[in-house]
């Protein structure tokens, strides 16, 4: 026969193990989510110390900037011509990131929400991004 008492602490019991069972598994979901979205690249100082291309817009003064400044070798610049060219060699891993103005950048996100911005503005004039693709 089985008591009150032993039917109470078996209710508790089952109870504390649906809550730990669904903490784990949130967790789980969130560690493999942040995993899946995190970035090797983090701004403009860890992309220049990878052998990763990077694309710029033809004709922008990135190139010059990226060569000149930062003493990225012109082997590992991409000129591109448009956003849908960014997105296909973003997409196929040609290019680790795209370096532009804000301005052009923002367009691009407007309409190819499968990227990201990264890092922090990185110019003295305050409209140099990095942008990468997500790992999803």
């Amino acid at each position: 026969m089985v008591s009150s008492l032993g039917r109470l602490v078996l209710s508790i019991w089952l109870f504390v193990v649906l809550i730990v069972t669904s903490s784990y598994t949130a967790s789980l979901s969130s560690i493999l989510t942040v995993q899946q979205l995190s970035s090797p690249i983090q701004g403009i100082d860890s992309l220049i110390l990878t052998s990763e291309r990077i694309g710029f817009q033809v004709g922008s003064f990135a190139e010059n900037y990226m060569m000149e400044e930062l003493n990225i070798p012109r082997s590992r610049l991409m000129a591109l011509g448009s956003p849908q060219e960014y997105a296909e060699k973003l997409k196929a891993g040609i290019v680790a990131a795209i370096v532009d103005e804000r301005p052009y950048i923002d367009l691009f996100l407007a309409d190819n929400c499968g990227f990201q911005v990264v890092g922090e503005e990185f110019t003295k004039s305050s409209w140099g991004f990095v942008s990468i693709s997500l790992h999803t």
